[in-house]
Parts: C-alpha cells; sequence; structure tokens
C-alpha cells in the first residue's frame, strides 16, 4: 500500500522510469528535465521568477556528466519542465514516500515535525536506518526549528517556534503554471536507508526511501480558504500516508474534562500574535480534507481512500492522564535475530484502540468523518515537547514559550515508524515486549 512502487530502481546505477514532480505532481520521463543556470548573470525565470536562475535544456556537458549554461558554467540543479521548480536529484533514483500534514491553526505540527526529524535522526540506527537531510536547501525551515528546541545556545532562556505563515518563502514557492500564478508548499526531503547492520541492507536500493513530507498552514485546509488552496494542497491526493493532527486544547469537551494547569487550558492565548484562539471544530477541517482528497482523484462520496490516516493527538502531556494506559516510554523493544530493535506494534495499536473510544465519546463526529473517508485508521499521541509551555510576553504580545533544556518528546516518531512497520515489509520488525504487560502500565 506503501512501498510497492518503482521496484525496480537501482540505487546509483538506474534512474526511475518517470519521475513525479514533487512540486505540482508533473509525471515525466528523466529525459524532460531541465536544468538550473549555474552563472550569476543567467537570473530572471519566466516562471520560477525574476529572482530565480534561468532554467534551460541541456545539450553540453562536461566530462563529469553535468549540464553547462549559456555561459558554460556546470550545474547539477535540476527542475520540473512544467512548473520550472527545483527538484532533488534523489527523485532521480529513489522511490519517493510522500507525507501529508494536516492541522487546524496552533494545533502544534510544527513542533511536533521539529520532534519527529530529530527523534528521527536519533532513534533510527538503533533500528538499523540512516535518516539524513535528502535536499537541505528545502529542509532550512525544519533545521530551524530542531535549532530551537534541540541546539539552542541558550538551552535555559525561553523560546518558542514561528507560527506556519502562508507567505513564508522558506515554507511556500511560486511559479507560473498554465499563465497563472500558483502556489505550492516546499516539500521538506529526506533520505531514508538501511544500514550495512540492516539484515536486509543488500536490498537497500529497493527498500531505501525518499521521505517528502508537506507541512501547510493551517489556514490552507480551512473550508473558507480562498480558490488559490487548491494547488497548495493537491498533495493530499497524491500522500502515501495522511498525518491529521487534532488538538484537544481546541475542543471545549476535551477541555472540559482534562484536568491540568497547562496554560493553553487556562489561558488561551493569541496564537503568534494572530488574535484570539478560537475552539475549532476539527471534524469540519478533516470533512473539508476529504472533500479535496476526492475532488483530486475523482471519487464519490461514499467511497474511502486505501491509504493510512493516522489521527495525531498532539499535546499528549496535557490529556495523556485521561487515558488508562501510559505513554512514558517508548513503544520500542529488543528485536529478535538479526533485529536490534523492533516496534512493540500490538502496544501501539491497543494505545489507538483506547484513544479511538476516548475520542467516540468525546468527539463521535470526528471519528465518523475519519472512518468515511479511509479504511485505515489510527489514532497515535504525540507529545512534541513532553512538558508545558509558559506564557511569556514578548514585543507587547503573550506567547507561548518554551526552554529548550525542559523539551522531552513523547511518541514523535511513532506515527511514521509505525506506518513503516506496519504497511511495507522488511524495513522495520515489528515486536511485543515479552512478560510485560502489553498497554505500558506498570
Amino acid at each position: 500500500m506503501i512501498m510497492d512502487q518503482n521496484d525496480r530502481l537501482e540505487w546509483g546505477r538506474k534512474l526511475v522510469d518517470k519521475i513525479i514532480c514533487p512540486n505540482c505532481w508533473h509525471l515525466f520521463s528523466p529525459d524532460g528535465l531541465l536544468f538550473i543556470s549555474k552563472h550569476p548573470d543567467l537570473m530572471g525565470d519566466p516562471a520560477a521568477g525574476e529572482n530565480e536562475p534561468r532554467r534551460f535544456e541541456p545539450y553540453r556537458f562536461n566530462l563529469s556528466g553535468e549540464a553547462l549554461d549559456e555561459m558554460g558554467f556546470a550545474t547539477d540543479r535540476l527542475a520540473c519542465p512544467r512548473c520550472r521548480l527545483g527538484i532533488s536529484e534523489a527523485m532521480l533514483t529513489v522511490a519517493p514516500l510522500f507525507i501529508s500534514v494536516v492541522g487546524s491553526p496552533a494545533s502544534g505540527k510544527s513542533y511536533s515535525l521539529a520532534s519527529m526529524s530529530w527523534e528521527l535522526r536519533r532513534i533510527l540506527p538503533q533500528l538499523c536506518l540512516s535518516f539524513s537531510d535528502a535536499d537541505p536547501a528545502r529542509n532550512s525551515a525544519i533545521h530551524e526549528y530542531e535549532q530551537a528546541l534541540f541546539l539552542n545556545a541558550a538551552p535555559s532562556e525561553l523560546t518558542e517556534i514561528r507560527k506556519t505563515q502562508r507567505d513564508d518563502p522558506r515554507l511556500y514557492h511560486t511559479t507560473i503554471l498554465e499563465g497563472t500564478q500558483a502556489r505550492f508548499p516546499v516539500p521538506m526531503q529526506f533520505s531514508l536507508w538501511p544500514t550495512p547492520e540492516h539484515p536486509r541492507h543488500k536490498w537497500a536500493s529497493k527498500m531505501g526511501r525518499l521521505v517528502v513530507m508537506y507541512d501547510n498552514a493551517g489556514e490552507d485546509f480551512l473550508p473558507d480558504a480562498d480558490g488559490s488552496s487548491l494547488n497548495v494542497v493537491q498533495h493530499l491526493a497524491k500522500s502515501h500516508i495522511i498525518l491529521m493532527f487534532f488538538d484537544p486544547t481546541q475542543d471545549p469537551r476535551f477541555r472540559d474534562e482534562c484536568d491540568s494547569s497547562d496554560p493553553q487550558l487556562t489561558r488561551s492565548l493569541a496564537s503568534a500574535r494572530h488574535g484570539p484562539l478560537t475552539l475549532l471544530r476539527q471534524e469540519t477541517l478533516l470533512q473539508e480534507a476529504a472533500v479535496r482528497i476526492r475532488r483530486f482523484l475523482g471519487l464519490t462520496p461514499d467511497k474511502r481512500i486505501d491509504k493510512p490516516l493516522i489521527i495525531v493527538i498532539s499535546k499528549a502531556d496535557i490529556w495523556a492522564n485521561m487515558l488508562d494506559m501510559a505513554i512514558d516510554t517508548e513503544p520500542y523493544v529488543p528485536g529478535v535475530g538479526q533485529w536490534r530493535t523492533a516496534m512493540n506494534i500490538r502496544r501501539v495499536e491497543q494505545v489507538s484502540n483506547k484513544i479511538r473510544q476516548l475520542m467516540s465519546r468525546l468527539c463521535p463526529e470526528f471519528v465518523a468523518t475519519a472512518d468515511n473517508l479511509s479504511s485505515a485508521v489510527r489514532y497515535i499521541p504525540v507529545s512534541a515537547l513532553g512538558t508545558s509551555p509558559q506564557v511569556v510576553e514578548r514585543d507587547g504580545h503573550q506567547i507561548y514559550g518554551i526552554r529548550p533544556q525542559d523539551v522531552k518528546p513523547k511518541w514523535a516518531t511513532v506515527p511514521l515508524l509505525y506506518c513503516l512497520c506496519k504497511w511495507s515489509r522488511g524495513l522495520i520488525a515489528p515486536g511485543a515486549a515479552p512478560n510485560k504487560r502489553e498497554d505500558g502500565a506498570t
């Protein structure tokens, strides 16, 4: 369901038969690629913009196989022939795994993505996998998030991650597409690759993946978003996995039952200086995403998509006491045989079932909407910070701040790694902790 495409590629020796542009989703053969000029005088592209280098069809190459622009400068930077936006070289040789991230404004998506990427870099070597930047330039936003939370030079001082803005050039780029300006999210790209210690490393060329993630501003998914949002969320229909963030602090029923002194419950502030926090009906956001997915795929309202829909219940440090299951420890256990580490997939699914029961009681309309959209729905708790933020005054506004030294993510990697363990064969081993309660309780 996820990992069954482009199995014929051979790493470093053979190109994929077809390239899918991660920006505009144009499908084309490798010989249709454009190159991006390197000479500083060759600026101004009719589609990508006047501040972008010119794109060109290659006809001259040096001995290293690099294309030469009009001024004779060698370049290996690539672009899509349709939208003329940049494409990483990895797209030519590695099968992509597309992941869409959906959530309302202030649902904690950016914090969770920062914690997930950082923890994946740290945890995956234990599973004999590497996780690294495939395109550092396009990952600049996630680098900034990681720097703020995990590599901060002042770990005892309050910091924040800026809210995702719809006009942030690090997160969105524009181009002229079929005569009209179009806006697309910048795809974050990571290389997921078996290390030599992996039991199936000899098949690494078929098992490795280019993980491509899309993080839109929450406003792009709101039902009243303008028509220009259609291009910017088209990845929903193409992605192999959809991560839908549900924020309990934005639901009054959760807030009423949650016994916590977290300021996100007791002092709802403006989110990144943009007015008072609104308690949203988050099932309407999921329903809007469902409408757009079906429209892009040509599905009738009664048809469900055949891809995982992972409902990420964020800010678990606030509400986890509402469950009778502990999530204080990560669901990874010692592997068997050649597997050094495995995922306790049964524990993850038991937690998912418990959360589904809780959601069915408090938010039955959300559960019904999710079930109507996907045939594979799971509920996974995540705490990006592992602790409550503090209210701080900055530039005349009150915001939520966090001290980097206090950040202790919980289950940040589970949504992605559960999908890889459940629906990809042989990349991550499933396992269970022997002689221990599966619910994680002590």
